[in-house]
C-alpha cells in the first residue's frame, strides 16, 4: 500500500469517526469518555468534534483526488494538529477516564495523529 492509499484510508477513517460522533454522540463518544458521554454537554461537544473530523477527512480526500501534494500535506497536518489537541485534552483528564477507554482512546489518537504526521512528511 503506498502513501496515497494510506492517506485515502485515513481520510475515510476520519469521515467515519466524524459521522459516528455526530450521528450517535452518546454511543461513539462513550468509547472515548465512558458514561459521561450520555450528558447533553458531552454530546454537544462530541458532535462538534465529529464535524471537525469529517471536514478534515473530506478535505484530505478532496486533496487526494486533485493530487495537489501541498494541499494533501496541509490537510494531513490539520488532522495531526487536531489529534494533538485531543491527546492533550485526554491526558488532562486521564485519571477520570475509564481505564480500558484510556488505552483505546490513546491508541486511536496517537495512531491517527502519528500516521497523519508521518504521511505529511511523505508529501513534503
Amino acid at each position: 500500500m503506498d502513501e496515497r492509499e494510506m492517506a485515502r484510508w485515513l481520510a475515510l477513517g476520519r469521515i467515519s469517526v466524524g459521522a459516528s460522533l455526530f450521528a450517535a454522540p452518546g454511543l461513539a463518544g462513550g468509547l472515548w469518555v465512558g458514561r459521561d458521554a450520555k450528558s447533553a454537554g458531552v454530546r454537544t461537544f462530541a458532535r462538534g468534534f465529529g464535524v471537525r473530523d469529517a471536514i478534515i477527512g473530506a478535505g484530505l480526500f478532496q486533496a487526494l483526488e486533485t493530487g495537489d501534494a501541498d494541499e494533501i500535506r496541509r490537510w494531513l497536518l490539520f488532522g495531526a494538529a487536531a489529534d494533538a489537541a485531543d491527546l492533550m485534552g485526554t491526558l488532562a483528564t486521564w485519571r477520570r477516564l475509564p481505564r480500558f477507554r484510556r488505552l483505546v482512546t490513546l491508541a486511536g489518537i496517537v495512531g491517527f495523529g502519528g500516521m497523519g504526521y508521518w504521511l505529511s512528511q511523505q508529501f513534503a
